[in-house]
């Protein structure tokens, strides 16, 4: 009976997980330097980037690190980890930048919110002050850390769970005859 290798997983996880927090934030970087940061879509191609990133890796670390086949839970729990890492390396950048590079980046993403809120016309204009309220109360460099170290996580194991069912891949089960 051939004896199993064991795949090293927390040093790759953390790796993977620097890699897509590195990419996140030189993403972020980018739209900042060319003025995009407030842009609601810019969070949609970040996103689909590091997904598609994810995907790659953990392909990677099946034929690489696990000869070819994973399980279910050796492709989620990596790519748990992994998300985690790079949602602590993201969420840091992010309150540096705007406690430290530009705090008046957050004015900025008020009124962006605002020019939206205002723009839509489902919304009644008796909801404004309402509404401006609460996002004043939400749109502030530690709420925003706050969130994104608790949702982050969530959105991980979602994406994490997702991943892993289309990347496993089971070995066969040879069967004398």
């Amino acid at each position: 009976m051939e004896e199993k290798v064991k795949a090293p997983f927390w040093k790759q996880a953390l790796i993977y997980g620097l890699i897509l927090g590195i990419v996140s934030v030189f993403l972020s970087l980018v739209f900042y330097f060319i003025g995009m940061s407030t842009k609601s879509w810019v969070g949609w191609i970040s996103g689909a980037i590091g997904i598609a990133l994810l995907v790659y890796l953990m392909i990677q670390y099946r034929n690489v690190h696990l000869g070819g086949y994973a399980t279910f839970g050796q492709i989620f729990t990596i790519a748990l980890v992994a998300g985690i890492v790079a949602t602590i390396i993201s969420s840091a950048y992010t309150y540096i930048l705007y406690t430290v590079i530009d705090p008046g980046l957050i004015d900025q993403i008020k009124i962006a919110a605002e020019e939206r809120i205002m723009s839509n016309s489902r919304i009644p204009e008796s909801m404004y002050d309402d509404i401006f309220e609460k996002m004043e109360q939400r749109t502030t460099a530690v709420y925003i850390l706050k969130m994104a170290l608790i949702m982050g996580p969530v959105m991980n194991a979602i994406i994490a769970l997702i991943i892993a069912a289309f990347i496993k891949k089971e070995e066969p089960i040879n069967q004398a005859v």
